[in-house]
């Protein structure tokens, strides 16, 4: 075996098992982490229609309005909702993470 074949397949090994180590590391996460609901904040940007879809989760009702908006000093989605409980829900996430920002029921 040349040296070339040698280190091509070395690289390959630490390659590999660099690969199986991440893949049983994910599949051995702790039962908290399973449970965390689908509701759950996203790690990505969210369009409008997702936050719509999450604000009606939270508070079912008739969306009114669904536009960017800034609060808190970030960039959010504000869904406004006239809600099944009679308030009028003002909902804004984070357009960059999908995380609650603030919501408000009059």
């Amino acid at each position: 075996m040349n040296k070339t074949t040698a280190f091509c397949s070395a690289a390959l090994l630490v390659i590999a098992s660099s690969l199986a180590g991440t893949t049983f590391a994910a599949d051995n996460k702790p039962a908290a982490a399973a449970a965390v609901p689908a509701a759950a904040v996203p790690a990505r940007e969210i369009t409008k229609e997702q936050a719509v879809e999450m604000a009606l989760k939270a508070h079912p009702g008739e969306v009114t309005k669904a536009y960017q908006d800034t609060k808190k000093g970030k960039q959010t989605w504000e869904v406004k909702i006239n809600g099944t409980d009679g308030k009028k829900w003002e909902v804004h996430y984070e357009i960059k993470t999908g995380a609650l920002v603030s919501e408000e029921g009059k």
